[in-house]
């Protein structure tokens, strides 16, 4: 139960944090906690956000289910809840929010969640609009990127961020074969174990020619496969190649 005091104290500073156009709403590193979020979604003022920034928070399954809840996030396109703790808990309850079908932003970056977390977004079917898709340190692993390389629902991604996953050669293989993925411009794949069977696996794609960004340092591919990626047609559209 949301005590008086932490509901005028969440009304407060929705109050402090949401833009003048009550579109954006900026609660990065208040660290209002779930109880904090049980009392946001009973707050004034969210039918029109549009951006919802709920960074370092210490949000836990508890709280993505009260934010999966709210009906009053209907015009929310981008969501950050990056370095909270969800867990595989916390991102199944959170796909479950009506809101996922409009998003263009989910940042999900340090959130303590593995394979069973990304299969729930791998699998949804909410993402037909999402081009921005951030899975940064946490463990999902091989699985979730071939699913989601090869979901029809992630055809709109834009940007795509695999830095430090868990992933290895046999799901980068499908992504270099992936026509759902044809529309990346960022690709970042950074500090897995790809090695330079991974690195020619790329080099040797058809399908990922709109790429600008592509990182891959920290992942042994090395400067002469480095080189066969910046070499490669497929590629001539890359502005940032980053390889160590």
């Amino acid at each position: 139960m949301i005590t008086s005091a932490k509901q005028d104290y969440i009304n407060r500073l929705v109050g402090e944090c949401l833009s003048d156009d009550g579109e954006a709403l900026e609660l990065k590193g208040k660290f209002i906690g779930d109880e904090g979020i049980e009392a946001l979604v009973h707050a004034a003022g969210l039918e029109e956000v549009i951006d919802l920034d709920l960074s370092k928070n210490s949000i836990t399954h508890k709280g993505a289910r009260h934010l999966a809840e709210c009906p009053r996030f209907k015009n929310l396109k981008r969501l950050y809840l990056g370095e909270n703790s969800l867990g595989d808990k916390g991102v199944t309850a959170l796909m479950a929010a009506e809101y996922m079908n409009g998003l263009s932003v989910l940042d999900l970056r340090f959130n303590d969640f593995g394979p069973t977390g990304g299969r729930a977004i791998a699998q949804s079917e909410r993402f037909r609009k999402l081009q921005i898709l951030v899975l940064q340190e946490n463990n999902v692993g091989d699985e979730v990127l071939i699913a989601i390389a090869k979901s029809p629902t992630f055809a709109n991604l834009r940007k795509l961020n695999f830095y430090r996953t868990d992933i290895t050669v046999r799901s980068v293989k499908v992504v270099a074969r992936s026509k759902v993925l044809a529309r990346l411009k960022y690709l970042n794949l950074a500090r897995n174990y790809l090695f330079e069977q991974g690195g020619r696996a790329l080099a040797s794609s058809d399908t990922l020619n709109e790429l600008e960004t592509l990182l891959l340092f920290d992942t042994g591919i090395g400067e002469p496969v480095a080189r066969e990626i910046a070499k490669s047609p497929t590629f001539s559209k890359l502005k940032i190649l980053r390889v160590t």
